[in-house]
């Protein structure tokens, strides 16, 4: 008799956890979701961070260096690049002649001899002479040196004769840019060692009947009536030169030009 007491417990409780089951199952079919199970934390190793990437400046400074360094050296070129268009207002190669003649039988004459590159100018030296009008006589010394130099920007004339017209030993003949009506101002030294002030300008340019420049430059002491004139064209140089000569008796131009015949390579 207890035994299948037991027995109908043991029915009863399997139906009724049946039944439950059931419900649930269909609880979850209605739309009602299951309880998520809630993982147990699980320790992770705690990640080093990684470094965060930085560009490294230092080639790229040291690039920014190399390449304003290049950049400068450059401008510094440019900047001190002799100017082709002075060049071409002289003789290309050595061997050159000039011969002039002037004013109550003045003549001097000069052979291009060296042309050489230096830095930051190219120098064109020329030796020659002033003609001696008094056949020997006079004790006067008549030799004469010229060197024509070019800068970036300017066309300097130096010069060693006491006899040649010409009253500056050093002076800027003419300066970039080549247009009319451009002026500078420069200080030079006369015969007495005086400081003379000149004007300088660009007074006209021109083209000869072979298509070829000629600029006329005039040079005004800002402190008297002297003043200079010189023709310059392009190939050879000065063609012209003309001046103010002052005495007490009062005062007249006197002039030289180039003598083109004579003139010349291999003349």
């Amino acid at each position: 008799m207890k035994r299948r007491a037991s027995f109908v417990i043991a029915i009863v409780v399997i139906l009724t956890l049946v039944l439950s089951g059931c419900i649930n199952d269909n609880q979850y079919k209605n739309g009602q979701s299951k309880p998520t199970e809630t993982p147990s934390p699980t320790q992770q190793p705690t990640a080093k961070p990684e470094p965060t990437p930085t560009a490294d400046n230092t080639d790229d400074q040291d690039q920014n260096d190399e390449t304003g360094t290049d950049n400068q050296g450059q401008n510094d070129e440019e900047e001190t690049k002799v100017s082709d268009q002075l060049i071409k207002l002289l003789p290309s190669k050595e061997g050159y002649k000039w011969v002039y003649n002037g004013f109550a039988e003045y003549g001097h004459e000069l052979i291009l001899e060296d042309i050489r590159e230096e830095k930051d100018k190219i120098i064109y030296s020329a030796k020659g002479k002033v003609f001696d009008m008094s056949d020997g006589e006079s004790d006067k010394d008549f030799s004469l040196s010229v060197d024509y130099t070019i800068t970036s920007d300017e066309l300097i004339q130096n010069k060693t004769g006491e006899m040649m017209m010409d009253l500056f030993d050093s002076m800027v003949i003419v300066q970039l840019p080549l247009e009319v009506g451009h002026s500078w101002t420069q200080k030079v030294k006369g015969a007495d060692g005086k400081e003379v002030e000149l004007k300088s300008t660009i007074v006209k340019v021109e083209l000869d009947d072979g298509g070829t420049k000629l600029y006329t430059v005039d040079y005004q002491d800002k402190n008297s009536d002297y003043y200079e004139q010189r023709i310059i064209k392009e190939g050879i140089g000065v063609v012209g030169f003309t001046r103010l000569y002052m005495t007490e008796e009062g005062n007249f131009e006197i002039t030289y030009w180039l003598y083109e015949e004579a003139s010349g390579y291999d003349k």
